[in-house]
């Protein structure tokens, strides 16, 4: 009887995904159409970091679709 020794190997595959996800989505308001977030997604390991940079991704949307309700 022969004993085969396998070698197991791991193999860690690393995927980078980005650090922001946005969808956008034209929406109808009344008559008119309108851009809304549909979706909006930060990702990090320091969740004070996460919320300023989810805070300055809305400022930056909201400066491109000039809208200044908050």
């Amino acid at each position: 009887m022969v004993n085969k020794m396998s070698d197991d190997k791991t193999i860690i595959q690393q995927i980078n995904e980005p650090r922001y996800v946005i969808e956008l989505a034209h929406k109808k308001s009344g008559s008119a159409l309108v851009l809304s977030i549909n979706k909006l997604r930060v990702s990090g390991d320091d969740l004070e970091q996460v919320m300023s940079e989810l805070n300055s991704a809305l400022n930056d949307y909201l400066g491109i679709t000039g809208d200044d309700s908050s």
